[in-house]
């Protein structure tokens, strides 16, 4: 008897709380969210475009969206879709999950509130050529695509785990960092991964490895809220073979000053995400 009345009870209970649910999600104002988000867009000097609208399932999409700046456009999504997932409130935990789709590729990723999981990422298929902040913020042409995969943990210190990354066929050309170019290069095997520590995210070795060239960055990454504009704190390694620097050895004169031996330049990366710098 005890057993039956306490399953009607979590019924009720969950009948009750679907309905409130519902409710607050029909008449909340979404014209809320757009003021908040360009107010934090704003500080950074980005915006947003269009404005955000509410799906049959309770969550949040923006269609054709496009992340801008004083630049140019940074990054664009044919849909980007936030939803709350409603079975796991029914056992105390939040969670969100979002999902963008970038040309072919996707990237999902679920977030939870509360619990020992924060955050799983799933990124596939993504091509780079589809991104057009390589354009407007280094004047780059880039081509490769892009996948990522990982798991972040909530501790007592802040979020801890790893991002693996990983480009197929990367191709560079024209890209400059503040008044420095560095070299073109095409067929590049790249992998890299992301730690985070107590809160804090570093690129442990993003490599990227092709025929005559060899390359490194690696330092602390930007997080949070105000990362657009928080300082960077890179280092770039590059070391060519005799034949590749041949070839360029234009780009390389110019990074003479960052030769710390031969054959081997290392410099840092300065500025921010969207004005980053070699000095």
């Amino acid at each position: 008897m005890k057993t039956a009345q306490l399953a009607r009870g979590t019924g009720v209970l969950a009948a009750v709380l679907a309905v409130f649910l519902l409710f607050s999600y029909l008449f909340f104002p979404t014209a809320r969210i757009d003021t908040l988000l360009a107010q934090a867009l704003s500080r950074q000097g980005m915006t947003l475009t269009p404005t955000v609208h509410k799906t049959l399932l309770p969550g949040l999409a923006w269609d054709d969206l496009l992340l801008s700046s004083e630049q140019g456009p940074l990054l664009r999504c044919e849909r980007l879709q936030v939803r709350p997932l409603l079975i796991p409130l029914f056992i105390g935990r939040a969670v969100f999950s979002g999902g963008a789709t970038i040309g072919k590729g996707h990237l999902d990723v679920r977030y939870a509130v509360n619990g020992a999981t924060a955050l799983d990422l799933d990124a596939d298929g993504i091509s780079l050529a589809d991104i057009p902040f390589f354009k407007s913020v280094l004047g780059a042409k880039v081509a490769g695509s892009f996948w990522s995969r990982g798991t972040l943990l909530r501790g007592a210190k802040g979020l801890s785990g790893d991002l693996k990354l990983e480009v197929k066929q990367l191709e560079l050309s024209g890209v400059k960092l503040g008044a420095f170019p560095l070299p073109d290069a095409a067929g590049l095997k790249t992998q890299g991964m992301v730690r985070v520590s107590d809160g804090k995210a570093r690129l442990e070795s993003l490599t990227l490895e092709g025929d005559g060239i060899y390359m490194r960055i690696s330092g602390d990454l930007p997080t949070g809220a105000d990362a657009g504009i928080t300082p960077l704190n890179l280092n770039l390694e590059i070391m060519p073979k005799p034949e590749f620097l041949e070839k360029q050895k234009l780009v390389f004169m110019l990074l003479a000053k960052f030769m710390t031996s031969p054959g081997v330049y290392k410099m840092p990366i300065k500025g921010t995400l969207l004005k980053p710098e070699i000095l």
